[in-house]
């Protein structure tokens, strides 16, 4: 059994000797992976320097989180993986944590990515944003809350979303789901790619028992446009849904106009900045829709 870990890195030398240093005490063998998106800080020469078993790949200029993933995904499948192992650079494992995942995978092949609990740095919480989505019943088996309170845990419960901070991804997941998909540059490519494997009738499990670290933390502002669009990408990427993007169009600028002519000018200026975006990404969203409802090695 062959199993890989790619990560992807970008100037997180302060992490390094947690991340990759933790990949060297698991329980199973693992070949290293990582891709690196032309840091400025030193990375790659302190990763060859220091873990000298990591093949590092580095790039000439950031390519983004997903297509550095992709990279590191198909040459693991190139080199014979039967697994592949996601990791974020600001995370580090426990020594039984992919080897608990597999064996899981094992016993319940139905699930198409496999992920443990995220902690927090100091262990003593469940990153934010997990704890959030664990806790909304739309997005995660209710069980699961009502087993960690009467400490009778299973294995793995269904979920519609963990971040994809570490995933184990057996080979037939990206043979039949592919690689992220380009359109994302960094954050909403994990959504997207759970999307397309509940369009595939996949699953996607969270496994209690089984723990890693993300150092993640960073709040996040009421606001914000960046994050808008990444939302909006999303949602009109998503295989499926029904958009109608022509329609939609309309409708901001309608409400674009309405709200100049009431004196709102911060909403008028949200949904003409929404119209304009959506003008500009239409082709390249129908590209991605029409692509992501096909099975195969797409992005790869």
């Amino acid at each position: 059994m062959k199993v890989f870990v790619v990560i992807v890195t970008y100037n997180g030398l302060k992490w390094y000797d947690r991340c990759f240093g933790s990949l060297k005490s698991s329980e199973i063998p693992l070949k290293v992976i990582a891709v690196d998106n032309a840091s400025t800080d030193g990375s790659c020469d302190y990763i060859r320097q220091h873990f000298p078993e990591v093949e590092v790949f580095l790039q000439d200029k950031n390519l983004g989180f997903g297509r550095a993933n992709n990279l590191g995904m198909r040459y693991a499948l190139d080199h014979g993986a039967d697994f592949v192992f996601l990791l974020n650079q600001d995370a580090w494992i426990e020594p039984d944590t992919i080897k608990n995942l597999i064996e899981i995978h094992q016993k319940h092949p139905e699930y198409g990515i496999l992920s443990p609990i995220h902690m927090t740095a100091d262990k003593q919480h469940i990153e934010p944003l997990l704890l959030q989505r664990i806790a909304d019943y739309k997005t995660t088996d209710p069980q699961l809350v009502n087993d960690f309170y009467f400490r009778t845990l299973k294995e793995v419960y269904d979920t519609k979303y963990v971040n994809a901070a570490a995933w184990l991804l057996p080979r037939g997941t990206i043979e039949t789901i592919g690689g992220f998909d380009p359109i994302f540059f960094h954050y909403g490519e994990d959504d997207n790619y759970i999307n397309r494997m509940l369009f595939q009738s996949m699953k996607v499990g969270i496994c209690p028992q089984t723990q890693i670290v993300h150092d993640n933390n960073r709040p996040r502002p009421l606001y914000d446009s960046r994050e808008h669009e990444v939302l909006m990408m999303i949602d009109y990427t998503d295989v499926n849904k029904q958009h109608n993007i022509k329609q939609d169009m309309r409708q901001h600028w309608l409400k674009a106009i309405t709200s100049i002519v009431k004196g709102r000018k911060e909403v008028s200026k949200r949904h003409y900045d929404d119209y304009l975006w959506l003008k500009r990404n239409r082709k390249a969203i129908e590209r991605s829709i029409l692509t992501n409802k096909r099975p195969g090695l797409n992005w790869l």
